[in-house]
């Protein structure tokens, strides 16, 4: 007869938590990370569009140009656009300034921004990008420059786009960052949730070890770690394909760009740092929960 030493082998002072709440918990951390990591990085790259997006906007001006009769000559349309754009791009402050090719909706456009009904050719420009505000040309002052060289013209400096922009940019930081907290509070409950569930489960054990003479702190390290590890890991895997997906296939996602700006490398990283946060909150919702868990139990 052969002696087995597994069968003289110690069991642990606890029992094992249940397989089918540790997967539950498992596959549920890990989506809770998959979704957070993907909020989190388009919260970072709306963040990071805002400070510069009020420049892009308001950076230049479209203007409309329409002949004007000198001397009992009525200049060409196109002549008077190409000498605007001369005039124009040589006015302080002004990088670049551009003749757009004739559209069938520039009639609207140039009716919109004070032009009326007479035939007109639009012109872009677009101001210095390291110019001091005070040092941007107003409209006025175009229309003057323009004015004093016989031409006539309306402008707009794109100020009505700007203030819609913002706000859909806004609402949607603003959705994402909740949509983060209310994450990370799931996260911590369901947490919770299974602390409470294997505390109630090993009770007697644990009153048994206690009374005979177990530390509160090795107890609760028992209790908490197969939860702590198992959420720990489902969040470092969830938040990789979080980012696999940033990285891999929202570059051929075009129309996600149309929702809220396309999350770029420092967003990815800014990101993963989601999972390191939760695991924390993991750890923190655990300890709490099963401390005072033990403070009941113990004799």
């Amino acid at each position: 007869m052969s002696l087995d030493p597994r069968a003289w082998r110690p069991g642990p002072l606890l029992p094992p938590a249940g397989g089918a709440a540790l997967t539950g918990l498992f596959l549920g951390a890990a989506l809770i990370s998959l979704m957070a990591v993907l909020a989190m990085a388009w919260l970072s790259a709306d963040l990071r569009a805002r400070p510069t997006l009020r420049a892009r906007l308001s950076g230049g001006a479209t203007i409309a140009v329409m002949a004007r009769r000198t001397s009992g000559d009525l200049e060409s349309l196109d002549a008077a656009a190409w000498r605007a754009r001369e005039i124009l791009a040589t006015t302080p402050g002004v990088a670049s300034a551009q003749v757009l090719a004739p559209a069938p909706e520039d009639r609207a456009i140039a009716a919109a921004m004070g032009a009326g009904a007479a035939p007109s050719r639009l012109i872009t420009l677009v101001f210095a990008p390291r110019a001091a505000p005070a040092s941007l040309p107003t409209m006025g002052t175009l229309i003057g420059a323009l004015s004093r060289e016989g031409l006539a013209g309306a402008a707009d400096d794109h100020s009505p786009t700007t203030g819609p922009v913002e706000r859909a940019l806004t609402v949607d930081g603003a959705w994402l960052a909740v949509a983060g907290a209310i994450l990370m509070g799931v996260l911590a409950g369901l947490t919770a949730a299974m602390i409470q569930s294997r505390a109630r489960r090993v009770a007697p054990r644990i009153t048994l070890l206690s009374g005979l003479g177990m530390t509160n702190t090795a107890l609760l390290m028992r209790l908490l770690s197969p939860v702590t590890l198992s959420a720990s890991l489902a969040l470092i895997i969830g938040g990789a394909a979080a980012l696999a997906i940033m990285g891999l296939a929202a570059p051929r996602l075009p129309g996600l760009a149309a929702v809220i700006p396309a999350p770029g490398a420092v967003d990815l990283i800014l990101a993963a740092a989601w999972p390191a946060v939760a695991i924390l909150v993991v750890i923190l919702a655990a300890t709490v929960v099963g401390a005072a868990r033990m403070k009941r139990l113990a004799p």
